[in-house]
């Protein structure tokens, strides 16, 4: 079974959702990280259009639009579900 991580609004502190491995590795690969053990990701409105732009899915994408509402940016973090 796929790992499964919890994207975490890091200023909030609250969860944004529940993405599969799969997902996660998505996001590593089309963001920037600033080193190899950086687990957070900055995320406003050029950074959705950029993951649309390259086969984010959707469910992914909605939970990000959803967490940026009404915000400029957000800093988000995945975390291991034990």
């Amino acid at each position: 079974m796929d790992q499964l991580y919890r994207l975490v609004d890091i200023e909030h502190d609250n969860e944004i959702g529940v993405v599969t491995g799969n997902q996660v590795q998505f996001l590593i690969d089309n963001l920037e990280e600033e080193g190899v053990e950086d687990q957070d990701y900055y995320i406003d409105i050029d950074s959705l259009s950029f993951l649309g732009e390259n086969g984010c899915d959707e469910e992914l994408l909605t939970m990000l639009t959803e967490a940026l509402e009404g915000r400029v940016n957000i800093d988000v973090r995945y975390e291991v579900i034990k």
